[in-house]
């Protein structure tokens, strides 16, 4: 809130002067705003410096966290012999071999069209009966619709299904003709084959308006022999572990191969998250320490964030794999991180169970360190959420204070605006009576002077 500047204009010689006052007064009465303003400045600094490190901070550990899920799932990567189905692995996975044969077809939503054309979608009726009430039936399940003589048109009808909720969208499209072209479109909203009808009399199929576009269709194919149906070409749970894209059919005789077994990929892609998100962590940090630090200077919550990220670095394990470096990751001396892959993939299967081990979910492992981090950044109850909400609470505070002084001030102001007005109109009238007595003065001065001339 600013505090508008008042022109004071007068019309004694002494305005400029008055003007001076006004514009003096103000602003030394102005120079409590303004420093609660800087207050308010680097409050909002501080909350912004503060959000910046909680994102990181959240970032870190859900790296921590993610090295623990791959660990879990012995770093398995799923692989697919055929474009047709793309696999690939959660949580739970184990390593195996799958066969995936006689994809007959595709999940696709049911579609029906009315079977006769409409010649506008506005106004010509769709209902027959006198009550004008239609049903609706998705794969047996029924909706009565009571339409109205303003809302009895294809538009109305298509208004009144989407507002159902009944799993199916209604549209409408027109061939251009000028008899019979608005035609009514229902699609379901999901996937698998099942029936679509709108019955003009309702518990009556006969009276069914729409005709079979597309039936809709599950996904068919056999796992291992076994046949599935499922209605999404997206499988889960078929496989523990595992998710299934289905985009495409397989010819005669055609396997598709799903492949599960160890791979050092999830398990070096993990390890350099971790580490990107370490050094980007550490960057945050590093601003706000030293000389050059940034808003959050001397802030408690800085040094808890670098206490907890040495307790990862120095974590030590139980396990044939004890220390980070023991992956190929380093710490040179400015505090950087760093891996090494070549470490990684020198291992051997045994080393890299071990590996697995170490940074495991369990509590005993380094991954269960991330809820150290989470303490820190969760939204609702985290440490950082505290300190955001102090900073809110500072700046309101402040906020209302800058109002108090400015209500002040802009009333001091219109105060002395008042009072600077009455002594310029006082001085006027003085500097007029001054005239006015120079001039009279001047005038006996003139009479008695010629009379003693004469």
């Amino acid at each position: 809130m600013g505090i508008p500047p008042l022109v004071f204009t007068g019309i004694s010689k002494f305005s400029e002067d008055f003007q001076t006052i006004m514009k003096r007064s103000v602003a030394i009465a102005s120079l409590p705003v303004q420093s609660l303003q800087n207050d308010q400045k680097t409050v909002l600094e501080k909350k912004a410096a503060m959000a910046d490190l909680r994102s990181a901070v959240g970032g870190f550990g859900s790296a921590l966290e993610a090295l623990g899920t791959v660990a879990a799932g012995h770093a398995l990567a799923a692989t697919s012999s055929s474009a047709a189905v793309t696999a690939s692995v959660t949580s739970g996975a184990s390593s195996g071999l799958y066969q995936i044969t006689e994809i007959t077809s595709l999940a696709s939503p049911a579609v029906a069209t009315s079977a006769v054309g409409y010649d506008t979608a506005g106004t010509t009726r769709v209902s027959t009966a006198a009550d004008r009430k239609v049903e609706l039936s998705v794969g047996g399940t029924l909706s009565s619709i009571t339409l109205t003589e303003a809302t009895d048109n294809l538009t109305g009808l298509r208004d009144a299904i989407n507002s159902l909720g009944a799993g199916v969208t209604a549209s409408i499209f027109s061939t251009g003709q000028a008899s019979g072209g608005n035609f009514l479109v229902l699609t379901a909203t999901e996937s698998g084959a099942q029936s679509l009808e709108l019955r003009t009399t309702p518990g009556e199929t006969g009276t069914n308006t729409l005709a079979v576009t597309n039936a809709g269709s599950n996904a068919q194919f056999k796992l291992n022999g076994q046949s599935v149906s499922r209605t999404d070409n997206l499988i889960t749970g078929l496989i523990p572990g595992v998710n299934l894209q289905l985009s495409g059919l397989t010819g005669l005789g055609e396997i598709v191969r799903i492949t599960l077994a160890p791979s050092r990929t999830p398990l070096l892609s993990a390890l350099q998250d971790f580490v990107d998100a370490y050094n980007g962590l550490a960057a945050k940090v590093d601003a706000q320490v030293g000389q050059q630090a940034g808003a959050l200077r001397g802030d408690s919550i800085i040094g808890e964030v670098g206490a907890r990220m040495r307790e990862v670095t120095g974590f030590t394990g139980t396990g044939a794999v004890r220390y980070l470096a023991e992956l190929g990751i380093q710490l040179d001396t400015s505090g950087q991180m760093s891996l090494s892959t070549a470490t990684v993939n020198g291992m051997s299967s045994s080393q890299l169970d071990d590996a697995m081990a170490f940074l495991g979910s369990a509590a005993s492992n380094v991954s269960s360190l991330a809820g150290r981090f989470y303490e820190l950044s969760d939204p609702l109850n985290g440490l950082i959420r505290a300190q955001l909400d102090s900073y809110d609470a500072t700046d309101l505070r402040l906020g209302q204070q800058v109002t108090a002084i400015t209500d002040r001030v802009n009333a001091m102001q219109a105060s002395l605006m008042a009072r600077l007005q009455a002594a310029d109109s006082l001085l006027a009238r003085l500097e007029s009576q001054h005239s006015v007595l120079d001039a009279t003065i001047e005038s006996l001065n003139t009479v008695t002077n010629g009379r003693r001339q004469g």
